[in-house]
């Protein structure tokens, strides 16, 4: 059992239920470790959760990084960043935002990962317009804030229970870039969308 499996399973765990809900107990129960383990790591729940934050932003912005670095489109990258990201598929309960007000130093950590998350998506839809494959004219500033709280908005409730959620965030995804594609990254979709449908043949 290694540092990083712990601050996956518990952001997990706090993500689904609230992190105010999910004790150390919780944790150590569902990874089938001791608490004293977990501890051996990290001194107490505020410190898991920052660090369990830190490395998953940390994670999620080298893949980005790599994916910038290849032959991709604009559009492309977007929706390999989504593959990664739906590796390892987590809903966020409302709690999970509600609870963070009590831990400053995860709200601080957070607020400060949303802020370079929109400057991000920024340079994205900016060099999108330049390589043709996404509309100009269209204000990317909101389209940003609408990405930055589209997990935010999307909860595991009983609306999808009958969905998963890769599914759920894939159409959401898709139906969020046929909106502002050209002709051109209308095409990347639709061949993305071909592949996926001839892999599950």
């Amino acid at each position: 059992m290694n540092k990083e499996q712990i601050m996956m399973t518990a952001l997990d765990l706090f993500s689904q239920h609230g992190i105010k809900s999910v004790s150390m107990d919780d944790i150590a129960r569902n990874m089938g470790i001791s608490k004293r383990t977990i501890y051996e790591f990290f001194e107490d729940k505020e410190t898991l959760l920052v660090k369990g934050i830190e490395y998953n932003h940390k994670k999620m912005k080298q893949v980005l990084t790599e994916l910038e670095e290849g032959p991709y489109s604009v559009v492309e990258e977007i929706i390999l960043f989504y593959e990664e990201c739906m590796k390892r598929p987590r809903w966020y309960n409302r709690k999970f935002y509600d609870d963070l007000k009590r831990y400053p130093k995860a709200l601080e950590l957070n607020e400060k990962n949303k802020a370079e998350f929109s400057k991000k998506c920024m340079k994205l839809f900016t060099r999108g317009v330049k390589e043709g494959v996404f509309q100009k004219g269209i204000n990317f500033e909101i389209v940003t804030l609408l990405a930055k709280e589209q997990i935010k908005m999307i909860r595991p409730t009983g609306a999808f229970l009958n969905h998963s959620v890769s599914e759920v965030y894939k159409t959401v995804l898709f139906t969020f870039l046929r909106g502002i594609c050209t002709e051109k990254g209308l095409a990347i979709l639709d061949r993305y969308a071909l592949k996926q449908s001839q892999n599950l043949l």
